[in-house]
């Protein structure tokens, strides 16, 4: 065997990787070639070098890594309802109840934000202010992770936690919050879309017309919700059915939403209905400055 031949093969013997016969024949050389022998000698030297030089990543760089590319996920049960919620290092990304199990909550988040999920524990002020939001109480988590929302979704989203606890607001007023006058049926997509319902409280958005409206997990859910937050639902219904959309005062000269705090402390002996902003204007009303109902006047 030349040392050409040999030089070639050298590597392959030394990870066991040509067959019994070539190696005979590479080893009969070397005992008659010194040059080759040092050319072994150097690249076992060289790949043991190479060996010493593997490192094994740190628990804190294999944990960096992993958050870059995946999101956390876990569940819990409330009021007879799996819930499932999505987070990152961020914070709370996706609440959803509508889920059939794990592998769909999965791949539902993967849809909706090209990531994938690995299990893991959900913290606990995030537990807790899903479990409030959902029970209609206080919540006070501002870690929400918005990353893979449009800018239009964050305004949107970010306008309706503005919203009081217990009022509602159409959608006519939340598009011209977000300076987007014309895009009601854009705000619509959004609220059907919202990917943390109840934290982001889709549910106190209504219909122009008045009432209630619907609700992804049902109109039934929607009222449940609202009621627990102490939203006059019965009011909301009354007044609908009448076409009355707004409130006014007979003492102060202010119309407000039906909803709106201001205009549930009117006694019943002041309270002015209104069909329309412009309706209240021309009798002289303004409008509260408080839950700003002129600008739903779309």
């Amino acid at each position: 065997m030349q040392c050409r031949n040999v030089l070639t093969h050298i590597d392959a013997m030394r990870t066991d990787e040509i067959d019994s016969q070539d190696r005979d024949r590479i080893r009969q050389h070397l005992d008659d070639c010194p040059s080759c022998e040092e050319s072994v000698t150097d690249l076992e030297g060289f790949a043991a070098l190479a060996r010493s030089l593997r490192h094994s990543p740190s628990e804190s760089l294999a944990e960096r890594v992993c958050s870059s590319v995946l999101d956390s996920y876990d569940s819990f049960d409330l009021d007879g309802d799996r819930v499932w919620v999505a987070f990152s290092s961020a914070g709370l990304r996706m609440v959803d109840i509508a889920a059939a199990d794990e592998s769909d909550f999965r791949e539902r988040y993967r849809k909706r934000f090209g990531r994938e999920l690995r299990r893991a524990p959900i913290p606990e002020n995030c537990r807790k202010s899903v479990e409030a939001a959902m029970l209609g109480l206080p919540i006070g988590l501002d870690a929400i992770d918005f990353s893979g929302l449009t800018e239009f979704e964050r305004d949107v989203l970010t306008t309706i936690r503005k919203i009081p606890r217990g009022e509602v607001r159409p959608y006519a007023w939340v598009a011209r919050a977000v300076r987007r006058p014309r895009a009601i049926r854009a705000v619509g997509n959004v609220m059907a879309n919202n990917p943390m319902p109840f934290v982001l409280p889709c549910h106190r958005v209504v219909p122009s017309s008045g009432g209630v409206g619907n609700y992804a997990f049902g109109p039934d859910r929607k009222r449940r919700v609202l009621r627990s937050e102490g939203a006059p639902i019965e009011l909301l219904d009354s007044l609908a059915r009448e076409g009355v959309r707004f409130v006014g005062s007979a003492t102060t000269r202010i119309y407000c939403f039906p909803s709106c705090r201001d205009a549930r402390r009117i006694r019943e002996e002041n309270r002015v209905p209104f069909r329309s902003a412009e309706d209240a204007a021309r009798k002289g009303f303004r409008a509260c400055l408080r839950c700003m109902p002129e600008t739903a006047s779309a």
